[in-house]
């Protein structure tokens, strides 16, 4: 009898045993994958449940860590200080944490308590340690190369030490080196996906995307069900396709990140890491399909309506977009969590449902909506900046309506660093979009705002933009500005060195002309003089030739 209650328990023992280790693996493979939400359930169950494992802290730990959480990740690094088993990797975590604030000595410290009790083969610690000193803010790749080479000596026949010198190369920009140490590994190892992805990321590195492409997709062909490919594959598609301007080169980058998401498992972070990639690359059709298959199971993802509005946004559903990013702004009580593109979308989506028909915004509608979204720039300086570079983002790429919007916004904080150029880039955004106008007074208000800029600093940028919209308002007083705006250009231009560069050349010739042209009736020798400049700039000139010859 007694036998057989012992055969049970051992046999209980035994299943308990495989299902924690189990459940460590799949805590793990969530953790590698970014499905911190999904792992963080599962350890804030272990921790209560098994104070004593000091493991399951030290994964919470590097979960706050990976999400930018350095308190929160301290406090469960030392809670795992106090537990039984597995108490020294929580040294490693706090080692990181120190790096990470740049407290070198107590990282050395923390690092050293890590690497007291190791087993004979514990190789991953060395490797984790020179990891962190690899992509420290300060890195320190000597040091790195030290605990590279300790992993080494305990684990010749693994690839991963053999990796890691390659990262820390890779790490310093020395591609070639990095080239060679991983390729070296992959004959090494031919049966490793890990060298082989590595070589094809320095290749994605160099802008050598069509080989990295063929590298990860000899992995593809040999292992269907490695999801880590289909990842780097998107990434590496949608950077081939900025490099190239091709949006076409994107679809299979696409294609690849929804086969990654779907392999790897369901998880709110990941379903937001997608929609950022959609975002970042501009797919707002995909990005719509995946908040429709999300909208229903999402949960508490609040992020879900911001994705919504931004694709209702784009697809051209302003209605709805305003109704999602007005209800995200409800939901959102983490008022960090609000991003300048948050602010962007619920202003334009106000405005945009607000447009009359003639094409004009609400003038009362449109000054409502950004007094409402100055309030947040001002007590938060950072996002001016923020604002800043979306702004230019969108400026680029010639989306001049929600380029001046996005400045007009950033333009509130008086004492931000960007402030002329926001000034400038408003005017700017007014005049190239003066064809199809926001505002019945587009360009007073592009040259209100041009004057602001070249009041505070001048640049010949401004002075060039400021010309044009006063050349176009086409009144006596704006055409005399126009003249001094341009010799504003010309002198700065001169003043910075710039005037014999071949990329003002065309500007130049345009100054030239429209001051000859402003002079032919009130001042004909200086008009003169300006086309002989012109002349000089460009002997092929017809038009100046033609005005030299006819004042003689």
């Amino acid at each position: 009898m007694n036998k057989k209650i012992t055969l049970s328990l051992a046999l209980l023992s035994f299943i308990f045993s495989a299902n924690a280790q189990s459940g460590a693996n799949d805590i793990d493979t969530a953790i590698k994958y970014g499905r911190y939400d999904v792992a963080k359930k599962e350890l804030y169950k272990l921790v209560r449940s098994q104070p004593n494992q000091g493991k399951n802290f030290y994964r919470l730990g590097v979960i706050h860590l990976n999400e930018n959480n350095q308190d929160s990740a301290s406090y469960y690094f030392k809670q795992g200080l106090r537990a039984v088993k597995d108490v020294d990797i929580n040294n490693l975590g706090l080692g990181k944490l120190g790096l990470l604030t740049q407290k070198d000595k107590e990282a050395k410290s923390k690092f050293n308590a890590a690497t007291l009790n190791m087993g004979p083969k514990d190789y991953q610690i060395y490797l984790d340690i020179a990891n962190a000193y690899t992509f420290a803010p300060k890195p320190d790749y000597d040091l790195a190369l030290e605990f590279v080479n300790k992993a080494l000596f305990l684990e010749l026949e693994e690839p991963e030490p053999h990796i890691a010198r390659g990262d820390i190369y890779f790490a310093e920009k020395q591609f070639v080196d990095a080239r060679r140490v991983y390729y070296e590994t992959s004959k090494r190892f031919p049966n490793s996906h890990l060298p082989k992805m590595k070589l094809a990321d320095v290749l994605r590195a160099g802008n050598e995307f069509e080989d990295a492409i063929k590298v990860y997709d000899t992995i593809v062909s040999k292992d269907p069900a490695y999801a880590d490919v289909y990842k780097q594959l998107a990434l590496t598609h949608a950077d081939y396709a900025r490099f190239k301007d091709d949006k076409a080169l994107l679809q299979p980058g696409v294609e690849n990140y929804f086969k990654y998401h779907g392999m790897i498992g369901e998880s709110m972070d990941v379903d937001n890491e997608l929609a950022a990639y959609l975002i970042k690359n501009k797919d707002y059709k995909a990005l719509g399909d995946l908040v429709r298959t999300k909208w229903y199971t999402r949960g508490d993802n609040f992020f879900m309506y911001r994705y919504r509005a931004i694709a209702d946004f784009q697809n051209g559903k302003f209605l709805d977009a305003k109704e999602n990013i007005n209800m995200y702004f409800d939901v959102q009580d983490k008022k960090d969590q609000l991003l300048p593109i948050d602010y962007l979308y619920k202003g334009l989506s106000e405005l945009e449902a607000s447009r009359k028909e003639d094409g004009t915004f609400n003038e009362a509608v449109y000054k409502k909506s950004i007094d409402e979204m100055a309030k947040a720039v001002k007590e938060n300086p950072k996002l001016g900046v923020a604002l800043h570079e979306l702004g230019m983002d969108l400026f680029k790429d010639e989306h001049f309506e929600q380029a001046y919007f996005v400045f007009d916004l950033a333009s509130k904080d008086e004492k931000s660093p960007y402030y002329v150029y926001d000034m400038y880039y408003k005017g700017n955004a007014l005049y190239m979009a003066s064809d199809k106008p926001m505002f019945n007074d587009q360009l007073q208000k592009a040259k209100d705002n041009l004057d602001s800029s070249l009041k505070k600093t001048p640049t010949f940028e401004a002075y060039l933009i400021s010309a044009r919209v006063n050349r176009n308002l086409n009144t006596p007083t704006s055409l005399a500005k126009m003249e001094k705006d341009y010799e504003g250009f010309i002198d700065l231009l001169t003043q910075k060195g710039f005037a014999n560069d071949a990329a003002f050349k065309d500007a130049l010739i345009e100054a030239y002309t429209m001051i000859g042209n402003y002079n032919q009736t009130a001042n004909k020798a200086k008009a003169t003089s300006s086309f002989q400049k012109v002349l000089r700039l460009d002997s092929s000139n017809e038009y100046a030739r033609k005005q030299v010859q006819s004042a003689k």
